[in-house]
């Protein structure tokens, strides 16, 4: 069964180079189909909860209210989320597709969420802000390179208090967390991709409650 998990900066290219992986074993990448898993697993219109996880990244502290009155729509169906609800529905979701087998998931935290599975191989994609910065004005078509520089330290620190929140104090760029950790300012594309089939397709099985 291949499961991996993929962490991304923001332009790192990581939602490219996960799906390369994906194409190249034959498997699914999975990204907003978390999304649509949690909505067919609760009821809930996949737009709304889509919107509650854009809330949770942009504020990642004290957003029960605003998360219950965006899910307000569903309150005659007892499916009105605060937070911590969205976390266990999303962990949830993630479980259920890695039980299902062969896939690359791209983000949310799967890499905690899966962190006991015996086979999963987590892998962290990174870049200095300022490559990352420059991606991101090449692809978003920004006027200086300063907004881009901006939107990757945003992306940055909405990404480390997201994970510090809702995963107990976890610092989401340690590399105590992943098997492999690629720099994509040094390591092009194509051979980043090449280096995590060969993992994934090598990964050794470990039982569980066996530390190194």
């Amino acid at each position: 069964m291949t499961i991996i998990t993929i962490s991304r900066e923001l332009g790192s290219d990581g939602t490219q180079i996960a799906e390369a992986v994906a194409t190249r074993l034959g498997i699914s990448a999975v990204d907003k189909q978390v999304l649509a898993e949690m909505a067919r697993q609760t009821g809930i219109a996949v737009e709304l909860i889509v919107q509650a996880e854009e809330r949770l990244l942009a504020k990642p502290i004290g957003v029960s209210d605003e998360m219950r009155a965006l899910l307000s729509a569903q309150r005659e169906s007892g499916r009105v989320w605060n937070e911590a609800q969205f976390i266990q529905q999303m962990t949830a979701a993630i479980q259920l597709l890695a039980a299902q087998g062969h896939v690359v998931f791209v983000g949310r935290g799967a890499h905690i969420i899966l962190k006991e599975h015996p086979t999963a191989l987590h892998v962290h994609l990174y870049a200095p802000p300022q490559v990352r910065a420059e991606r991101i004005q090449k692809r978003r078509a920004l006027s200086n390179i300063e907004t881009a520089l901006r939107i990757v330290q945003q992306a940055d620190e909405q990404r480390k208090n997201w994970f510090r929140h809702f995963f107990s104090g976890i610092d989401w760029k340690s590399a105590r967390h992943y098997h492999l950790m690629i720099d994509t300012a040094r390591i092009p594309a194509e051979t980043a991709t090449a280096l995590i089939v060969q993992a994934a397709q090598t990964t050794v099985t470990i039982p569980l409650g066996v530390s190194g």
